[in-house]
């Protein structure tokens, strides 16, 4: 697109060119038609260098992590929620286009990583390259992108423009916030036989108990009732029995991650609030390498993590956490073959400019249709191509999220580059009751317990259907378990309001909220009483600063 500087040249030049004929001056037609040639040349030279499958002009951009790697991007593990990270733009510049003026509109970013600004610069492009400064803020816990930036590419001669965009993507692995939670607060129980486990080896350590540890020479300060009178009498010198206890401060987290828990502002929903409590769980458990044990579920139990301990059971912990919002399967994101063929092709003509033959315009309707089967394997396989080393390997990628095999390709395309798809809707309160007794059921048979149990969920929806919940809890404590349910807050009311502008509507708002409250507050009046009769914990919307309070029960 010629800028009004080009325009004025080429109306100059033509001027020149026709004034030169037509006064039979050649030095002028000269003239003139050297300046249009050289336009000309220049606009060729553009148009070649936006062709399909090249970043226009040979110039690449590259994203880093500031004080982080050695010059190449990578995922980076250490960046929590809420915190700024800086980054630098890198842009390779080839000699011939030293100079060159590129004006960025819009730096794109997954959802959920806010920048800091609008992400309009100018940067001049010098050879052999330059760089641009940016500040994101991520709001929630999951693996972030950048994935390029979009402008308006100017010449050096200030004459033309290209609307681009520069793929550079760079992952970030953001964790959730890390909360003062001292597990040394939670009480100890004594383990109940017969165990909930198969096959378990309790973790003993010295103290009070019923479990005879070892005979000992009589110390000053053994209780009285210690002494062993016969075997004092067989060895000639005074003796004392020693007890062992078994520690209980095993834990395990039932997670619900259904569409409920994914509603509210970015950072500040019941699932990020729920990722930071069973982080910092998974966290606390790390340092006092107490067995932890996870399992997400959502009308089923859709992963289970084992019970590890100390770093081990941290890092499982949160690569569970990170990939909850890249839910990927069929019945996780319903989506029908065409929608998701269409994401993904955009994806590839816009970001990785891939030399697809499908037609994408402003007059395209949003679903693109592909006519004929070798335009869909070329898109197959241009995902295949670019699927990272993790998603390729079976053993690391985790079961297929779909049926057949190009859309497994496809859907686990969109987990790796971070393409969000429609989660499903809210299920049925009895199919999300079933969810959580399952849950339940996983943490009873595994190892290392019993455990305390703590379900973690927003219970939206469930009122007069927590019976089967609650028989689950009764026998969970049944086999020696505590248990706890944690209703995790909803949005503030003060954000729904400020969503409103007219005073009209904040009046209706008000009373939305209201209602609202008042049959969360009889949801959670009804979990509480059903958790006392069953002798479990219920702790209703905590507030995030004061958490580490919960744990703090008898």
């Amino acid at each position: 697109m010629l800028l009004p500087l080009g325009r004025l040249v080429l109306g100059a030049a033509l001027a020149l060119l026709g004034a030169g004929v037509v006064l039979g001056v050649p030095g002028v037609a000269l003239a003139g038609a050297l300046a249009a040639g050289a336009l000309h040349l220049e606009l060729r030279r553009l148009r070649r260098g936006l062709a399909m499958g090249e970043p226009p002009w040979q110039v690449l951009a590259r994203c880093e992590v500031v004080g982080h790697g050695r010059g190449d991007s990578g995922t980076e593990r250490s960046h929590r929620v809420g915190r700024d990270v800086p980054l630098v733009l890198q842009f390779s510049v080839p000699a011939d286009v030293d100079g060159a003026q590129l004006d960025i509109d819009r730096v794109w970013t997954s959802p959920g990583l806010a920048l800091r600004g609008d992400g309009a610069a100018t940067v001049i492009l010098r050879s052999p390259g330059a760089q641009l400064r940016l500040v994101v803020c991520p709001q929630t816990a999951a693996v972030h992108r950048v994935l390029g930036v979009q402008g308006r590419l100017m010449d050096r001669n200030g004459l033309m423009q290209a609307l681009v965009f520069l793929p550079s993507a760079c992952e970030l692995a953001v964790l959730p916030r890390s909360l003062p939670i001292d597990l040394r607060s939670v009480a100890e129980t004594r383990r109940m036989s017969p165990r909930s486990g198969h096959g378990q080896r309790p973790d003993k350590v010295p103290g009070a108990g019923d479990d005879l540890r070892e005979l000992r020479e009589h110390m000053p300060g053994d209780p009285f009732k210690h002494i062993a009178w016969k075997a004092s009498a067989t060895r000639g010198r005074l003796m004392a029995r020693s007890f062992e206890r078994e520690r209980t401060r095993s834990m395990y987290v039932v997670l619900e991650t259904g569409a409920t828990m994914r509603d509210g502002v970015a950072g500040k929903g019941p699932l990020d609030q729920a990722a930071d409590l069973v982080h910092s769980l998974a966290e606390a458990c790390a340092r006092t390498h107490d067995p932890f044990g996870l399992a997400l579920v959502d009308g089923r139990v859709l992963e289970t993590r084992p019970v590890l301990e100390g770093l081990a059971a941290l890092g499982s912990a949160d690569r569970a956490l990170l990939d909850i919002r890249r839910a990927v399967a069929d019945d996780l994101a319903p989506m029908d073959e065409t929608a998701l063929f269409s994401v993904v092709t955009r994806y590839l003509l816009a970001v990785e400019r891939a030399p697809l033959p499908v037609l994408v315009g402003a007059g395209v309707p949003p679903h693109v249709a592909l006519t004929g089967p070798h335009v869909r394997q070329r898109v197959v396989m241009a995902a295949l191509s670019r699927l990272p080393p993790r998603e390729r390997t079976p053993v690391l990628r985790g079961p297929e999220p779909s049926a057949r095999s190009d859309l497994a390709i496809l859907r686990r395309f969109c987990r790796a580059t971070d393409l969000p798809l429609p989660y499903r809707g809210q299920l049925p309160a009895d199919q999300r009751v079933a969810g959580l007794v399952a849950g339940v059921r996983s943490a009873m048979t595994a190892r290392k317990g019993p455990f305390a149990l703590v379900v973690v969920s927003d219970f939206r929806g469930l009122s007069g259907q927590l019976a089967p919940l609650m028989t689950s809890f009764a026998h969970a404590r049944q086999a020696g378990h505590r248990v706890m349910a944690v209703a995790v807050r909803e949005i503030d009311e003060g954000e729904v309001l400020d969503l409103v502008a007219d005073a009209d509507d904040v009046d209706a708002a008000r009373g939305l909220v209201r209602a609202d409250h008042a049959a969360r507050q009889q949801l959670l009046d009804e979990l509480e009483d059903g958790c006392r009769r069953v002798g479990a914990v219920f702790q209703g919307d905590p507030n995030p600063n004061e958490i580490a309070a919960l744990w703090r029960y008898g």
